[in-house]
């Protein structure tokens, strides 16, 4: 196969992984504890397996995915660094963990009763999950003591206690007052004799609330080098990712031209419509406020999406570039517009604008001047 960039689709996804490095050392350098960098999705749609090595290689002392599926993938890409499950498992998986030595978050009554049941119970450890106010996954704090004897008691190491913060960044009085039940259940545990070597409770914008109980953080968002909103930690961090695609078609049409699906956008001046090769199925959105307030960047400036995102195309209004011609790149996210800014059109958050980006866009690996193209291997 051949996994040069000329070979591939006019559209890419390119990680800077020296970025990535960079917004580790700084995450590094602010935090008092160690981190747990969050890979799930796909490392944010990153590519997991690139971002897992070279996160290897500067230190990480864990990695954390949502499910069992991604944990594997990483083991069987090679990685052998301790790895947190967090999301969950089914009790058919616990063979699973066991074999690929993995750490389970147990959350449920039904994940307790699986590893209850392991007849290897020695060969796990584990995390317990409370729930101080997300209301989601994780046991009530008065439970918490109870369900650490359990597993004791069954011979599993209780490795680690966290929670999970729900309004991080944006009400810092919540997350104070989950902060204060987390501790509570810390000291709780502790008073029956166990003491967790990891707690950890801080996502990237939790990282703003580190407390002296906190021996873990476990950064994603910044990670990747986009501020939680609209509370951040005091740490300076780039995007990783860049979006973009060529622009296969330049047309120059009348005033009056309705543009793309439904004819909403009509030009109101001769103007030039560019179309470039990237659309709802690859991580544009797909909304009215998208369409109105959407752009890309072309040559350096901003240009307004033209009309309804397609699946697979979109239109952009270039009117105001007479130079621009087709085969010259349209950037939908990385430094401008940022995946904020395409958050914001779609009426979603950044994390999402990042996780949608569509699996048949190439992504590319690029550091110290060199790119690596999906399922490329670096030289040895």
């Amino acid at each position: 196969m051949n996994n040069s960039l000329d070979a591939l689709r006019p559209a890419q996804a390119v990680v800077d992984l020296d970025r990535l490095r960079a917004n580790y050392r700084a995450l590094a350098a602010f935090s008092p504890v160690p981190l747990m960098p969050v890979l799930k999705a796909d490392a944010y749609g990153h590519g997991a397996r690139e971002v897992a090595r070279a996160l290897v290689e500067l230190g990480a002392p864990l990695l954390a995915v949502a499910y069992v599926e991604e944990a594997v993938e990483l083991r069987r890409a090679g990685i052998a660094t301790p790895i947190v499950v967090l999301a969950g498992f089914a009790a058919g998986q616990v063979p699973v963990l066991v074999e690929h030595r993995l750490t389970p978050v147990v959350s449920t009554p039904d994940q307790l009763r699986a590893v209850l049941a392991c007849p290897e119970p020695r060969r796990l450890a584990a995390h317990i999950k409370v729930d101080t106010g997300m209301g989601r996954l994780g046991f009530a704090p008065a439970e918490l003591p109870q369900v650490a004897g359990d597993l004791q008691e069954a011979g599993l190491v209780v490795e680690g206690l966290m929670t999970h913060l729900a309004r991080a960044d944006e009400d810092a009085a919540f997350t104070h007052l989950q902060l204060d039940r987390f501790d509570a259940a810390v000291s709780d545990l502790a008073r029956t004799g166990l003491r967790p070597k990891w707690t950890h409770a801080a996502n990237s914008a939790g990282l703003a609330f580190l407390r002296p109980s906190h021996t873990l953080a476990r950064p994603g968002l910044l990670l990747y080098g986009l501020r939680p909103r609209p509370l951040t930690p005091e740490v300076e961090v780039q995007p990783v990712m860049t979006v973009s695609a060529r622009i296969a078609l330049v047309k120059e049409v009348e005033p009056g031209t309705p543009i793309s699906y439904g004819g909403r956008f009509v030009t109101a001046r001769p103007s030039r419509i560019a179309t470039v090769p990237i659309g709802y199925a690859d991580g544009v959105p797909r909304t009215p406020a998208m369409a109105e307030r959407g752009s890309f960047r072309v040559g350096g400036r901003r240009v307004p999406v033209a009309g309804t995102v397609c699946m697979d195309l979109t239109t952009l209004d270039v009117t105001s570039l007479p130079q621009v011609r087709a085969g010259e790149p349209a950037v939908l996210l990385g430094d401008a517009p940022t995946a904020w800014e395409v958050a914001e059109a779609a009426g979603t958050n950044a994390w999402a604008a990042l996780t949608g980006i569509g699996a048949r866009v190439p992504n590319h690996k690029q550091t110290r001047g060199t790119r690596l193209a999906r399922g490329a291997r670096r030289p040895r």
